[in-house]
C-alpha cells in the first residue's frame, strides 16, 4: 500500500510539474495584411504603426471590418502597397496575454495600385474641352489622400464632397465606398459641377498626367499633378 500512495505521488508531481512548464500550443489563422500600415495612436509620439488585417477570402476594404495587430509577425517582410495573404501560426502566452505569431508562408500578394492616384490633381481637359470653360467656370480641382486614409475630395461648386476609393486596379478604380457631402445653403448663381470627372473611367498614369479614357469613346478626361 505504502508503494502504492508513493507512486501516486509521483504521477501528480510529474503532472503539476508538465502543466506549470509546457508553453500553449500554437494554433494556424489565414488573413490579408492591408498594404499600408495603419497610425493605431493618432498624434502620439512616438507614431505607433500596426496592421490593418482582413480575415476575409478576398481583402474587404470596410474599415470597419478590419482588426490591428502590432507590426510583429516573425519572418514576415511587409510589402508596401501589396496586399498580402499569410498563414501564420499564433500563440498567446497563457501568463501575460502576449500574442505572438509567426509566418507559415505567404499565401497571395496582389499589388494595390492606389498609389497612381494620390496627391492633388487639376483637371485640365473634360470631355474634350479646356478647362475653365462653361460646365466648369471656376475650373476643377482634386485632392486624393494617402493609402492610410484611403480618401477624395472635391466640390460640385458649392459642397465639399468626399469618396472612399476601395479596389484600385493597374488601369480602373474597381470598387467605391462611401460617398458624402456637406449641406451648405448653395447662392442663387451656383453652378452645379461635376467634382470627380472621369473617375470612375480607366485610366492611364504618365509622370505627372492622369488620362481617363472610355473603351468605346476615347479620352474622357486628363488630371495634371500639382505636387
Amino acid at each position: 500500500m505504502k508503494v502504492s500512495i508513493w507512486n501516486l505521488l509521483l504521477v501528480l508531481f510529474f503532472l503539476s510539474s508538465c502543466s506549470e512548464n509546457d508553453e500553449p500550443q500554437g494554433i494556424e489563422e489565414t488573413f490579408w495584411v492591408y498594404s499600408y500600415p495603419i497610425n493605431s495612436m493618432p498624434g502620439s509620439m512616438p507614431v505607433f504603426s500596426d496592421f490593418a488585417i482582413s480575415h476575409e477570402e478576398e481583402f474587404n476594404f470596410d474599415r470597419s471590418t478590419w482588426e490591428l495587430i502590432p507590426q510583429e509577425i516573425e519572418g514576415f517582410i511587409f510589402k508596401p502597397t501589396y496586399l498580402q495573404r499569410l498563414l501564420v501560426s499564433k500563440k498567446e502566452d497563457w501568463n501575460t496575454g502576449k500574442v505572438e505569431r509567426k509566418l507559415v508562408r505567404v499565401l497571395a500578394e496582389e499589388k494595390d495600385h492606389y498609389d497612381l492616384l494620390e496627391g492633388t490633381w487639376k483637371v485640365i481637359k473634360y470631355e474634350g474641352s479646356d478647362l475653365p470653360n462653361e460646365k466648369f467656370p471656376k475650373g476643377q480641382s482634386v485632392f486624393i489622400l494617402p493609402g492610410i486614409f484611403r480618401i477624395a475630395g472635391s466640390s460640385d461648386g458649392c459642397n465639399n464632397i468626399t469618396l472612399e476609393i476601395q479596389k484600385v486596379g493597374p488601369n480602373k478604380v474597381l470598387s467605391f465606398g462611401t460617398k458624402m457631402m456637406t449641406q451648405k445653403a448653395c447662392l442663387p448663381d451656383w453652378h452645379d459641377t461635376l467634382p470627380y470627372p472621369g473617375l470612375s473611367n480607366n485610366f492611364k498614369r504618365e509622370g505627372n498626367v492622369l488620362t481617363f479614357y472610355s473603351d468605346t469613346e476615347g479620352e474622357v478626361a486628363v488630371w495634371e499633378k500639382l505636387n
